[in-house]
């Protein structure tokens, strides 16, 4: 299968496939992430609390699949009967990082793809409760509510496979603020946008930030409609490159663009 291509914003993949040992290279073929073999994947979803919580949730008898794309592109399912519960897409691979130049390229997990699907919750009708009015943009039914668990496990692949850190472009709102306890956009305009909408417009919940930024009903001082534009998010489990990439002058660079944004959401009568 050919590789996807990814517009990365900031970063700049590295291909290094040619300096690993034809051994080596071979070896890992069956690995998930070139690490994990298929129990070893399981037992590190079992120790971020991912299965446990999925069982809380009444899903037994879970089914873990995996699919190798490309050498870097990896994805794991886990179905309950022929249902997805949760899909992952990650790539692992080196990046260089664009805003720091004299950065070597470095190994980092890029989350290309993360779903999760409470396929129980929408077939429960009791109560009346139309769950449908629920969903962020998107979703085809709600999520699990998992996401806690979710960082500690990318935080262990991040571990497991010796990269730095991680990233994901957000495709909605709702993926930042996710993600955003623990990681920053790499773009400090990106960040103090993203950190705008939050101060001015956090009354109104998630969900219908979300939904008003696609449907063009959030609008600045000068009244024009914003867009949401994803870039890269990330994570450090590797404290020097934290301190280097998200330093002071990233926190003032990101407070200074804050005070140059203000917003307000359209309501529809």
């Amino acid at each position: 299968m050919a590789g996807k291509r990814f517009d990365f914003h900031d970063l700049e993949e590295l291909d290094f496939t040619e300096d690993l040992p034809a051994a080596a290279h071979l070896n890992a073929r069956n690995l998930f992430l070139r690490t994990f073999t298929h129990d070893a994947l399981w037992q590190a979803l079992e120790n971020a609390g991912i299965i446990s919580a999925l069982s809380e949730r009444g899903y037994k008898n879970i089914k873990l699949e995996t699919e190798f794309l490309t050498d870097r592109d990896h994805r794991f399912y886990l179905l309950y009967n022929t249902e997805k519960i949760l899909h992952m897409r990650l790539r692992l691979s080196h990046f260089k990082l664009h805003r720091h130049p004299l950065m070597p390229a470095t190994k980092m997990l890029f989350i290309d793809w993360l779903q999760s699907r409470h396929v129980l919750r929408a077939q429960n009708k009791t109560g009346g409760r139309d769950w449908q009015a629920s969903l962020f943009p998107g979703q085809d039914v709600p999520g699990l509510g998992i996401f806690s668990r979710i960082e500690h496990f990318l935080r262990d692949l991040v571990v497991a496979t010796n990269a730095v850190g991680g990233f994901n472009i957000p495709e909605y709102f709702h993926d930042a603020l996710l993600f955003h306890r623990a990681f920053k956009f790499y773009d400090p305009a990106r960040e103090a946008f993203f950190r705008a909408l939050l101060r001015d417009l956090r009354p109104f919940g998630a969900r219908e930030i979300s939904r008003a930024l696609s449907e063009g009903r959030i609008l600045d001082a000068s009244n024009q409609a914003m867009e949401w534009h994803g870039s890269e998010m990330l994570i450090f489990t590797h404290k020097p490159y934290d301190e280097t990439v998200f330093d002071r002058r990233y926190h003032h660079e990101v407070e200074k663009k804050m005070r140059e944004w203000k917003f307000r959401l359209r309501i529809e009568i």
